[in-house]
């Protein structure tokens, strides 16, 4: 396994100002290196990281719609304009939007047969994505690592 490039050697900052900002600089260089590698592996479908989010919260509700504040409670990243979103999905027929009968001012939104294939499409590249960006860490670092974040986020609310 080839070493790993320290985040000070990333960044170029030889120190910090304790343990805490070193991890949670470390964090968001990740998490941006994540989000990159996820969006270039989406790019040739022309999906970004937000609409294949939102595209596999109603493939796991599926057949079921859900309110559009269901879907903002659940994104991975919390955009504040969930509505625009949703229209660009449903320009490109991927999702379908209604008026819910039970109370005409909530919109339901599911999944089209369009976006289910799209997504099936995308299965195999995101996997190996997820496979390449992991490779260097065993089933059980990858659960220790997800335990420290947990953890991390004990206070979140």
């Amino acid at each position: 396994m080839p070493d790993p490039v320290h985040l000070s050697e990333l960044i170029h900052q030889p120190q910090f100002s304790s343990a805490a900002q070193e991890a949670l600089l470390n964090v968001l260089v990740t998490e941006s290196w994540v989000t990159s590698e996820f969006a270039a592996t989406l790019a040739p479908l022309e999906i970004t990281p937000a609409q294949y989010n939102v595209l596999r919260i109603l493939r796991g509700t599926h057949p079921r719609p859900q309110t559009c504040s269901d879907i903002a409670e659940r994104l991975l990243d919390r955009t504040p304009d969930v509505t625009r979103l949703l229209v660009r999905l449903e320009r490109a027929a991927l999702i379908a939007r209604c008026r819910a009968e039970h109370d005409r001012r909530v919109v339901e939104v599911s999944i089209t047969d369009k976006g289910l294939d799209l997504l099936s499409r995308l299965d195999d590249p995101m996997d190996q994505a997820i496979g390449r960006l992991t490779r260097h860490l065993s089933d059980e670092e990858l659960q220790t690592l997800s335990s420290l974040l947990d953890r991390l986020r004990t206070d979140q609310e």
